[in-house]
């Protein structure tokens, strides 16, 4: 689990490995980067951080990177490689993303959407000023591969998914109920190919024993 507080700047994480501490602080996917020695999937390590005044996610990261490089002494450098995305781009209609609301903060959360017996029926995504690029950081984890913009859309959105798990996909988070939720829902073209990202390579890091 990983834990950021703003405003504060109060970073926690907790019995996290070496490895997705890394894919958070640089906001990558597994496919994203090398493998490197088998501890940094293995061990796990409780971090606790705070920024001095306030700061964003993504100075926060930009900080987690440099506490893993003096901790772990971690070396990484990057390199473009060909792998599976998710191209998303406009359709014939315009996509179900809204402007924000003045005043609005940017903000997901989730809802269970109760069904006449008073069960969970299906989970409601409500995003408020969300960017596509922070569509990427928190869906793609799920769908296993980077999603990359194509829509020409710029800026951020709001936008509500409606996930329906059935007894097949008990999981409402299943790649397939979440691409056809995008389709859909979100009125967005969905396509499966491959194409270049950034990768980064682990050059090395060095074992910290867990709770020094």
């Amino acid at each position: 689990m990983v834990q950021f507080t703003q405003p504060g700047g109060r970073f926690y994480a907790k019995a996290m490995s070496l490895k997705f501490l890394l894919e958070w602080a640089y906001g990558i996917l597994p496919a994203q980067h090398s493998e490197g020695p088998s501890w940094m999937e293995d061990e796990r390590y409780d971090i606790v951080a705070k920024a001095e005044g306030n700061v964003t996610d993504a100075q926060m990261k930009l900080m987690t990177r440099t506490l893993l490089a003096e901790r772990f002494q971690l070396k990484v450098h990057r390199e473009t490689k060909e792998v599976p995305v998710l191209v998303i781009s406009q359709g014939k209609t315009a996509p179900k993303l809204f402007p924000p609301k003045e005043g609005e903060k940017y903000s997901i959360h989730v809802e269970p959407q109760m069904g006449p017996d008073q069960k969970i029926a299906s989970w409601r995504v409500v995003a408020t000023r969300f960017s596509f690029a922070q569509l990427n950081e928190t869906f793609s984890r799920h769908l296993e591969r980077v999603i990359v913009n194509q829509t020409g859309m710029d800026g951020d959105f709001d936008f509500t998914l409606d996930m329906t798990p059935d007894e097949n996909r008990p999981n409402p988070l299943d790649p397939s109920i979440l691409i056809a939720a995008m389709r859909d829902q979100l009125g967005l073209v969905v396509k499966s190919q491959k194409a270049p990202v950034d990768f980064l390579v682990i050059d090395g890091a060095e074992k910290v024993v867990a709770g020094n």
